[in-house]
C-alpha cells in the first residue's frame, strides 16, 4: 500500500479514542534482508586475546552504617587487559570509564574488549580498560540472570529468570526477596558524589599506586553522566586541602576521553546532568526545596540542597530514581532478562511476555513505548497481541527507530517480516514545533519512530499475524545498496549511515558476566551533589571541588553522537585541550557499540579516535 494513501485511511480512521474497532493490519513490509557481512576478527579471537574480569578493590569513601549490606563496601569494576598481563602499571596506558544514567559497567563491555585487542594487534600497544559499576550496582540480585546465562537452551533460561524472580523458585538455595523499594535503602542517601569520585580514584590509586606513574598513563572519562563524574573528578581535592595538590584529580591522570557527553567545569557538569537525566527535573526540585527553605525563614546559599537531602532521608524524594508507572527497578531489570533469550535463542519466537506477571509499571511501560497512536494506546492492539522473535524484543527496547528513550538509544538495525508503519504522525509532526518539538527530541530522540502493524488480520484473530525477526545493520542494506525500504521500494525506512551496531555484541553487553548494562537502582543524590559541586558551599558536604579550572590542563577528547536526542553544552574555550569528533548518524548509546572491524559499512571513528589520542598524550 502507497504510505501516503495508508496515513489518509489511518489518519480518518483514528482521530478519535471513542473507535476502538479501529485497526489495521496494513503497511509497508520492509524488504528482504541482505547477506550478513563477515567481520575482520572474530569474538573467538578477540576472546583468546582479552581477559575481562570483575574485581574489587578496598573503598576510600567507608560509610558508616550496619544497614548497608557487606557487598556494597568495596568498589567494583570490569578489567579488561590481554591474557599475560599481570602488573597495570606496566602496561602501556589505562583507561577508567564511568558509565552514564542507568548505566552499569558493561556499557564499555564491547568498546573495552575491542579496544584492548586493537591496541595490541594493530599497534603493538598493552592497554587496560576498567569499567567502574556505582555503589549501588551491589544491590541487584543477578541470582536468576546468572543461572539463566548458563542455561542450555532460551526456554530453560527463561524458566530459571520467571521462576526466580517471580512465582518463588529458589536458584542454588537462595531465594528473590522482591524488588527494593526506597524504605529499604536508607544508606543509599549516602551514594552521592563524595562517595562516587573516591571510587574513581580508589580504582586509580590500587591499580597505579605512583601518581607520577598514573600522570603519565592513566586517562578518565565516561558516557552521558559519566562526563559529568568525570568534570567532578578532575576538580577533586582528595584530602580536602587546597593547599596539596598531588592528589587533586587533574594532577593523577594524562587526559579524558567523553563518550556523547560534556567534560568541562564544574558548572558544565549540571547541564550534562540534566541532558542525562530527562526524565527527573533536577532544577525543578531545587527550585521548590530552595523556595519552602526561603519561606520557613532559612535563606543560606545551601537552603535548598539540604532540604533536598533531607527529602531524599524522608522519602519526599525517592533514594533511587524510581518513576510511578514509568519506571522502576523491575523495568529497569527486564532488558537482561530479555538480552539473555535473545543470545540464546536469537531468532525463536518470544513468548516471555506471555507468562510474565504484568505489574502496573510494566503494563503501562509497554503500552507506552508499543503504540502507534492514542487510539492503539486506549484500545490495542498491544505488544502481546504481536509475534516476535527473541531479538526483535531487544530491538523494540533499544533501537532508535522504537525506542522511546532517547538515552537508552542505540542503531540496531530493523525490524523484518511484516508491515512496518510510522508511528503517528501527529508525533512525529510535533518535532518541527519550536520547543514542543525540542521536549520530544529529548525524550525519544530525532529519528522516525515505527511500529509492526500486523497483529492479525482483524481484531477476532489477533496474535495471528507474521513473525516479526530483527534485520541487523549489516542486513537492511549494503555499500552499494544501503537503503533498507519496503518491498515495492517506495518507502524507506533506514540506511547504513544510520545503523551502527551489531545485535549480538549489544546483546551480549545487556548479560554477559557478574555485571550488567541496565542500573536497577540509580541513587538520586547523584543529580543533587552535581548541581551542589558548583556552589561555594560544596566542601561542607565533603564535595571536594576546589580546582574548578583544573579542566583546562587536562588534554580532553569528546565523541559526540550527533544523530541522537540529547545535547550537552559546552563552551567556547580556545584556550582549552579539547578535541571533539563528531559521530554523524551515531545514537547515544553508539559510541560504545559501534562495530569496529567491518570497514566495508562503516569506519569506526571511536576505537581509533581514542587510541590515537591515547596514544599521543602518553608520556614518558
Amino acid at each position: 500500500m502507497n504510505p501516503a494513501k495508508y496515513w489518509v485511511l489511518t489518519t480518518f480512521c483514528c482521530l478519535s479514542l471513542l473507535l476502538p474497532g479501529c485497526y489495521s493490519p496494513d503497511g509497508p513490509i520492509p524488504e528482504a534482508k541482505q547477506e550478513k557481512v563477515q567481520p575482520l576478527w572474530s569474538d573467538e579471537q578477540v576472546e583468546a586475546l582479552v581477559s575481562v574480569t570483575y574485581e574489587s578493590v578496598p573503598a576510600i569513601h567507608q560509610i558508616d552504617d550496619p544497614l548497608m549490606p557487606e557487598q556494597c563496601r568495596d568498589v567494583n569494576f570490569l578489567r579488561f587487559k590481554t591474557r599475560e598481563s599481570e602488573i597495570p602499571s606496566e602496561a602501556d596506558a589505562a583507561i577508567l570509564l564511568v558509565p552514564g544514567i542507568l548505566e552499569g559497567a558493561n556499557g564499555f563491555e564491547y568498546i573495552g574488549r575491542q579496544l584492548v585487542y586493537m591496541a595490541k594487534t594493530l599497534r603493538d600497544q598493552t592497554i587496560e580498560v576498567w569499567a567502574m559499576d556505582r555503589r549501588a550496582n551491589c544491590l541487584e540480585d543477578l541470582t536468576g540472570m546468572q543461572a539463566a546465562e548458563q542455561a542450555g537452551t532460551a526456554q530453560q533460561a527463561e524458566d530459571l529468570i520467571l521462576g526466580y524472580y517471580y512465582f518463588d523458585q529458589p536458584v542454588d538455595g537462595k531465594t528473590f526477596q522482591g524488588f527494593l523499594k526506597s524504605k529499604d535503602m536508607p544508606f543509599m542517601l549516602n551514594f552521592g558524589m563524595e562517595q562516587a569520585t573516591q571510587d574513581m580514584y580508589a580504582i586509580i590509586q590500587s591499580m597505579i599506586p605512583d601518581p607520577a606513574v598514573s600522570r603519565r598513563k592513566v586517562f578518565v572519562g565516561g558516557h552521558s553522566l559519566g562526563g559529568a563524574h568525570t568534570s567532578l573528578f578532575l576538580a577533586w581535592d582528595l584530602d580536602g586541602d587546597p593547599g596539596t595538590t598531588d592528589d587533586q584529580g587533574a594532577n593523577l591522570v594524562a587526559g579524558a576521553i567523553g563518550f556523547d557527553t560534556s567534560i568541562g567545569s564544574v558548572s558544565d557538569a549540571v547541564g550534562a546532568s540534566s541532558s542525562s537525566v530527562p526524565m527527573m527535573d533536577v532544577q525543578g526540585s531545587l527550585d521548590k526545596a530552595t523556595a519552602e527553605a526561603n519561606a520557613d525563614g532559612d535563606t543560606d546559599e545551601d537552603a535548598g540542597y539540604r532540604r533536598q537531602l533531607r527529602w531524599i532521608e524522608t522519602g519526599v524524594l525517592p533514594k533511587n530514581i524510581n518513576i510511578p508507572l514509568v519506571f522502576s527497578a523491575e523495568a529497569i531489570a527486564l532488558p537482561e532478562a530479555v538480552g539473555i533469550l535473545a543470545a540464546k535463542g536469537p531468532d525463536e519466537e518470544s513468548f516471555v511476555l506471555d507468562r510474565l506477571p504484568m505489574s502496573p509499571v510494566l503494563k503501562n511501560l509497554f503500552r507506552f513505548f508499543h503504540t502507534r497512536d492514542a487510539n492503539n494506546y486506549a484500545w490495542g492492539p498491544f505488544i502481546k497481541d504481536f509475534r516476535y522473535t527473541n531479538e526483535a524484543q531487544v530491538g523494540l527496547m533499544f533501537d532508535d527507530h522504537f525506542s522511546i528513550l532517547s538515552f537508552l538509544q542505540t542503531s540496531l538495525g530493523h525490524l523484518h517480516g511484516g508491515a512496518v508503519v510510522p508511528k503517528s504522525p501527529f508525533f512525529n509532526l510535533m518535532r518541527s514545533i519550536p520547543v514542543v518539538g525540542d521536549l520530544v527530541n529529548a525524550v525519544s530522540g530525532p529519528k522516525l519512530q515505527h511500529i509492526a502493524a500486523d497483529a492479525g488480520p482483524d481484531r477476532a484473530h489477533l496474535g495471528q499475524g507474521p513473525l516479526y525477526s530483527w534485520a541487523d545493520m549489516d542486513e537492511i542494506g549494503a555499500a552499494d545498496d544501503p537503503v533498507y525500504t519496503s518491498v515495492e521500494g517506495d518507502y524507506q525506512y533506514t540506511s547504513l549511515s544510520e545503523e551502527m551496531v551489531r545485535m549480538e555484541d549489544f546483546v551480549r553487553a545487556l548479560y554477559i558476566g557478574e555485571t550488567n548494562l541496565t542500573e536497577w537502582y540509580f541513587p538520586v543524590r547523584i543529580v543533587v551533589d552535581i548541581d551542589a559541586a558548583s556552589k561555594s558551599f560544596a566542601p561542607q558536604y565533603g564535595l571536594n571541588t576546589y580546582f574548578k579550572e583544573a579542566y583546562k590542563q587536562v588534554p580532553t577528547l569528546l565523541l559526540m553522537a550527533k544523530g541522537g536526542g540529547l545535547s550537552f553544552p559546552m563552551k567556547d574555550e580556545p584556550d582549552r585541550l579539547l578535541e571533539v569528533v563528531d559521530l554523524a548518524g551515531q545514537s547515544h548509546l553508539d559510541p560504545m557499540f559501534a562495530t569496529v572491524n567491518v570497514p566495508s559499512l562503516h569506519q569506526n571513528q571511536v576505537a581509533n579516535s581514542i587510541l590515537d589520542f591515547v596514544e599521543s598524550h602518553v608520556t614518558e
